[in-house]
């Protein structure tokens, strides 16, 4: 019963985030996002009692998987060099199993930044090793003394916006799918490379 009512969550939640993603929250409707995830409207208010309510939760668990999944990686025991790839990696993934996520979180942010504010108190972002040794690393002069949090933008803008603006770059590079795979590919050697030579090359 428990993976039954798991698997229908998650459904709801792929079928709202589509609805949200292409209507925003005034212009989407429950018996869409019902459409969308395959079931009825009664079972859809069987979980969330109305449209404010279940876009809150989508709101809420897109962005924790947006930028909350990277945690794992930041805080481990190894070299700032080595989560470099690993973070690229990480966002690639996301993006490719959850297309809409990124312009989703991005547009709601823009619409509700105090809601952003009120997430990122709760963030440990910034608590991260992978801060804590950035930082370390332009005490001793070892980098370049650049903020943190610009470099985590570049890595994180640099392998997002690919995705984001994935119909412009396969009207220039072309449609198959084989071309784009290979394309992010080399996307994410190039931005690991030029992240860690700027740093250390100075």
């Amino acid at each position: 019963m428990v993976d039954n009512v798991n698997t229908t969550e998650n459904q709801i939640f792929e079928a709202a985030l589509k609805v949200f993603h292409k209507k925003g929250l005034a212009g989407a409707r429950m018996q869409e996002i019902a459409n969308e995830a395959g079931i009825n409207k009664s079972m859809l208010h069987y979980y969330f009692r109305n449209k404010e309510q279940l876009f809150a939760q989508v709101f809420m668990k897109s962005y924790k998987r947006f930028m909350e999944t990277i945690l794992p990686t930041l805080n481990e025991q190894n070299t700032w060099e080595e989560k470099i790839p690993g973070i690229i990696e990480h966002y690639a993934n996301v993006m490719q199993t959850n297309p809409h996520l990124a312009m989703f979180v991005i547009n709601e942010l823009r619409q509700s930044p105090q809601e952003f504010i009120n997430i990122v108190k709760t963030n440990s972002f910034l608590d991260s090793v992978l801060i804590t040794q950035l930082r370390e690393a332009i005490q001793k002069g070892q980098i370049r003394p650049v903020h943190p949090i610009q470099i985590w933008i570049t890595l994180i803008s640099g392998i997002i916006f690919p995705f984001i603006a994935q119909p412009m770059i396969k009207a220039t590079i072309g449609t198959d799918e084989s071309v784009w795979d290979n394309f992010i590919a080399d996307r994410k050697r190039l931005m690991a490379d030029m992240v860690i030579n700027y740093l250390k090359v100075f």
